[in-house]
């Protein structure tokens, strides 16, 4: 499991697109209904992450800034934003963490996209929104 210390926390949107980065394809490629291989690792690092990392935010009824929380996205949330369904997510977070076992390179791998989105998350709202 990888854990985050975040200020501001981190969005989905903003997975996708490191994840789209590190593995040289688009945002576009990712929540792409293609098989390919590269395509299909790339995404399911970004649905493990999206779980792991992501904030979800919401506010309660009476709207009172003591009502206001995070916490972690749902699989639905997390299967929208990829436009897939919530056992998709499942069984990518179920073949990420199985790989990250037994895959040290690949773990590596997921430890520098986590620092990455970690330093991002640290950065201040005004310098994310220029980016």
């Amino acid at each position: 499991m990888i854990s985050i210390d975040t200020f501001g926390g981190i969005s989905i949107r903003e997975i996708q697109q490191t994840v789209a980065l590190a593995f040289n394809l688009s945002v576009r490629d990712i929540v792409s209904p293609s098989r390919r291989r590269q395509v299909t690792c790339a995404r399911h690092v970004a649905m493990y992450l999206s779980r792991e990392m992501a904030v979800r935010r919401w506010r309660a009824t009476n709207s009172t800034p003591a009502a206001t929380g995070t916490g972690q996205p749902s699989f639905p949330r997390i299967g929208i934003a990829f436009a897939r369904d919530h056992s998709s997510v499942i069984h990518a977070c179920t073949a990420v963490k199985r790989r990250l076992r037994d895959d040290l390179g690949f773990a590596m791998l997921l430890n520098q996209l986590a620092g990455d989105l970690r330093d991002h998350a640290r950065e201040p709202a005004t310098a994310r929104e220029a980016i």
